[in-house]
């Protein structure tokens, strides 16, 4: 089931908020691990086992880790190995055999992938380091831990969220009425970025990638600025569904996003990205390995890891390993050697920079070979081999330009201040309500849903692009 569809919306959100709110507070975990269970089986039946003997074994390890007082290190790497074994052998058995050039052999594995084994896994793992660093005592309960790992908004594509964040909120989850209305308005504004904007440009943008000819120049810079707006809305959007879902049950995320394509360095684009995945990975792999206060030598090779890593994490192919690695020479050489100078240089030059980071960094991402990315971004600047425009150019502006102003403008963040007023205004009290105000708030509300469902309705399954990671 994804979030993005009728029987999710018409039919599981009705029946998951109302079976969780009719139970006391201290037992509402029974219904989030059950509804998280039917939600995640509704795709992928035979795997749901997969995850529930995941939950056993990593609360089990947890509590054994928690009372040891000998063997502790033998006991997190044996919980470390048992997360990473399923997912290696699932997520990349296939490109392990392709690289060693078994290519018949490799032919012949057909291994299912479960949707959102990056996420869960990861959320084990550290929350198993956690508990091995004596930063948390992990959890008391076998059912409260596997709500927190199975939990149905945040299961298939993240965020990766930390059982010290969410454990205290999942003892005794109370209905807040203010805080479920953000939600909603959370909810609602997702579905309106996926449908209205990321799977509008999609169509488009795989047939710009689809081109068996170079691309003009006008072609090149529309295919690198349309897929750097759908996959920021597609991604964005599960996150403020995730978000708001949670909200509605009374439990609260951390963002996941900050407005990234504001930016002025690939470091900075990092700290605004994917924001869980990044400390993930800052927390868990870059400082323990001695972070940013080691030599230049080892600094480079912490990043190189640890960006190769961030690469593979999100999908077994050379082309995304190069994506993280192009991060990490990046990030490598600001901080070694014109870091101090691009931040001397007038803040628009700095944005330039980031977006024209962030623009390429998706032109290799979504290519499907280091040949293809290369000669899209090699046409990014004006030459006599390649043409200016070309027909597929018009149709790309023609088909989105609407779409693509919209969506500048809000990824340059001008619907920034009435979110936070509506955030402040419904979780924190700070604005006061008049009546007025109420009623006009929530006919947009409804007239923005309106429009995102009947074309939720009525165009074709596009599923988030973040679900095969």
């Amino acid at each position: 089931m994804v979030f993005t569809s009728t029987i999710f919306f018409f039919a599981f959100m009705p029946i998951a908020f109302l079976s969780y709110y009719l139970v006391p507070s201290r037992l509402r975990t029974i219904p989030i691990v059950l509804l998280s269970l039917f939600f995640y089986a509704w795709g992928e039946p035979r795997l749901v086992v997969l995850i529930m003997v995941s939950a056993v074994i990593n609360f089990t390890i947890g509590k054994a880790l928690v009372r040891a007082s000998v063997l502790r290190r033998a006991l997190l790497v044996v919980g470390l190995v048992l997360n990473l074994l399923p997912l290696v052998f699932l997520k990349y058995t296939h490109f392990i055999l392709m690289t060693l050039g078994q290519t018949q052999v490799a032919s012949r594995v057909h291994l299912p992938l479960p949707i959102g084994v990056s996420f869960y896994t990861f959320m084990a793992m550290g929350y198993l380091i956690d508990i091995y660093r004596r930063r948390d005592e992990g959890s008391d309960h076998l059912l409260r831990f596997t709500a927190y790992l199975t939990m149905f908004p945040h299961l298939v594509a993240g965020p990766i969220v930390r059982w010290e964040h969410i454990g205290p909120q999942l003892r005794n989850p109370k209905f807040d009425g203010g805080l479920f209305s953000y939600g909603a308005v959370r909810v609602t504004t997702g579905l309106a970025k996926k449908t209205l904007i990321a799977d509008q440009l999609s169509v488009t943008v795989d047939q710009l990638f689809a081109l068996s000819s170079s691309p003009s120049t006008a072609t090149a810079w529309l295919s690198m600025i349309l897929y750097s707006l759908q996959i920021y809305f597609d991604f964005s959007a599960y996150s403020d569904i995730a978000i708001g879902l949670a909200a509605m049950l009374g439990i609260r995320f951390h963002e996941n996003f900050n407005f990234p394509y504001l930016a002025t360095s690939a470091a900075d684009f990092w700290r605004r990205w994917h924001i869980s995945l990044g400390s993930w990975f800052r927390d868990y792999i870059y400082i323990p390995m001695g972070g940013s206060r080691v030599s230049r030598a080892k600094l480079w090779r912490n990043l190189m890891v640890v960006w190769a890593l961030t690469g593979l994490w999100h999908g077994a192919a050379w082309t995304f390993i190069d994506w993280g690695l192009y991060y990490g020479l990046l990030i490598g050489l600001e901080r070694t050697v014109y870091g101090a100078g691009l931040a001397k240089l007038p803040r628009a030059i700095q944005h330039a920079y980031g977006l024209l980071v962030a623009g390429c960094g998706w032109v290799l991402f979504r290519s499907t070979s280091l040949n293809q990315a290369s000669d899209i971004v090699s046409r990014l600047v004006p030459s006599s081999r390649a043409p200016l425009t070309d027909p597929w150019s018009s149709f790309a502006l023609h088909q989105n330009w609407v779409v693509l102003l919209v969506g500048v403008a809000l990824a340059a963040g001008i619907a920034r201040p009435v979110m936070q007023g509506l955030e402040n205004s419904l979780t924190n009290g700070a604005v006061t309500w008049t009546w007025s105000r109420a009623v006009i708030s929530a006919l947009v509300l409804l007239l923005v849903l309106l429009v995102a469902t009947s074309f939720l309705v009525s165009v074709s399954y596009k599923p988030f692009i973040y679900f095969r990671f």
